[in-house]
């Protein structure tokens, strides 16, 4: 895992590098059209955000807007869908990893293409457990294309599921809702992302949606019918990542991407197996939680769970050792080429003594504890903060890059002297040393094994464990 250092920048950095002329000349055509055109947008909401932070913010909606946060990230989803495919509708469970990993691929996709800053702080006020999603660009919002995306189908469920007149429908309707406005809104509120970067990613979960919603049956027909097209994920998503953008500045949105489309090259050709053996389907049909389980059928699901989630982690360790092991003699042997901000396995010689954190990166543990105080972040967290706040800079003095505001925005609109922010010298937050480069290849395989361990071995072991114990 990489480790984390500090790294001063002083303030006079070299405008002819930092402007926006640096993107527009590394980018061509309709890319950096695009980029120019919601360029200005983004920027032009920054101090309006925060004024509205001034005005409304307070300690309460602060710790429901930034624990709500957490129903939109990698960390809810790795953990809520295990759980929904093991124990609650193995077949819905799957349609919502698509969702999520859809999701999840394409806003990366837009993020790094067109490399668009959040709103810049100060004078905005950021308020996250996961102080490294500043690493990520803006546009669009990964969180509101996930949670707009799973309550749109989820919603759709119900209707389609349930009675108009039941209560249930109603119910489950206006969840759903609740659940999308407070996380999309959330964003807004804890300075995360412009309206601009939440309006694009809902655009994009419908996107999502819409798709997912009209193949459906076609989808779930994958897993239960005799044909091998469900193979053809594993081409499709090693397609989709060799195709991602190269970002500017070193962005974590790909390395997210390869884990959940790793998760579906695993999960998909893994349920289709699954659906094919009779131990198999009958541990994960055994296991479906019921109004009638009782106390000790309920203890005997936890152990399930437990015993779950363990091979899951021994997968990981294992695979993760073996990786390391004998890919960096391969990438020497064949020079493979390796991805901008990644080190060369020719710079290195090994990787056997590389600890390896029990618990995946993805699955960020480590910010959900602490005070809010250490939730609230004012200042520079990234190479992508400096960049645009020395575009600004430049803008202010009348020799900004394209598309950039002219009219001078105050530094802060709060008297807090917390945000006193100190130009002369800027600490900055970031993985230090860059990934391997076999490290995107390990988190493919890594991954695939979660996602096929987790419908194909796990409910096998479920049933092993439920005719020991009859």
């Amino acid at each position: 895992m990489a480790r984390k250092t500090f790294k001063t920048i002083e303030a006079d950095v070299d405008a002819g590098t930092h402007d926006d002329r640096l993107y527009n000349k590394a980018f061509e055509g309709f890319r950096a059209s695009l980029r120019n055109t919601l360029l200005p947008l983004v920027r032009h909401e920054t101090p309006i955000l925060a004024s509205m932070q001034k005005s409304i913010r307070t300690p309460g909606l602060d710790r429901y807007f930034v624990w709500t946060a957490n129903l939109g990230t990698h960390t809810f989803f790795m953990i809520f869908l295990p759980i929904l495919i093991w124990f609650g509708n193995a077949e819905l469970g799957r349609n919502v990893a698509f969702l999520a990993a859809s999701g999840v691929f394409w806003s990366g996709f837009v993020k790094d293409f067109l490399c668009l800053p959040r709103p810049l702080s100060p004078p905005v006020h950021r308020l996250t457990m996961s102080p490294s999603v500043a690493l990520e660009y803006g546009f669009p919002s990964t969180h509101s294309t996930n949670s707009v995306s799973v309550a749109l189908f989820l919603m759709s469920m119900a209707c389609e599921k349930l009675a108009p007149e039941s209560p249930a429908r109603l119910i489950s309707v206006i969840a759903c809702t609740f659940y999308a406005v407070s996380v999309v809104f959330g964003r807004v509120y804890c300075g995360m992302h412009t309206v601009t970067d939440c309006i694009g990613g809902s655009i994009l979960a419908y996107l999502v949606y819409l798709a997912q919603w009209t193949f459906k049956d076609q989808f779930n027909a994958l897993f239960t019918s005799q044909s091998y097209w469900v193979f053809m994920a594993i081409p499709i998503c090693l397609m989709l990542v060799s195709l991602h953008p190269d970002p500017m500045e070193r962005c974590p949105c790909f390395e997210d991407s390869v884990c959940f489309m790793g998760v579906l090259i695993g999960l998909m050709p893994g349920s289709w197996l699954c659906n094919q053996t009779d131990f198999c389907y009958t541990g994960l049909s055994s296991s479906v939680l019921s109004t009638h389980i009782g106390i000790m059928g309920a203890l005997f699901l936890l152990v399930k769970l437990v015993a779950g989630v363990a091979c899951l982690f021994i997968w990981r360790i294992g695979c993760k050792k073996v990786c390391y092991y004998i890919l960096p003699p391969i990438y020497r042997v064949f020079n493979l080429p390796h991805r901008k901000f990644e080190i060369g396995a020719r710079t290195y010689k090994s990787l056997r003594r590389e600890s390896i954190h029990p618990v995946p990166s993805v699955l960020d543990f480590q910010s959900i504890t602490g005070n809010m105080e250490d939730h609230e972040h004012v200042g520079i967290q990234s190479a992508i903060d400096l960049r645009e706040a020395q575009d600004q800079k430049l803008s202010y003095r009348g020799g900004g890059g394209g598309g950039g505001v002219k009219e001078e925005m105050p530094i802060s609109t709060f008297a807090n002297d917390k945000e006193a922010f100190d130009p002369t010298s800027l600490l900055i937050v970031e993985d230090a040393p860059l990934r391997y480069d076999v490290d995107i290849v390990t988190k493919l395989i890594v991954y695939a094994g979660i996602g096929f361990v987790a419908v194909y071995v796990v409910p096998m072991l479920f049933q092993l464990m439920s005719q020991f114990t009859v």
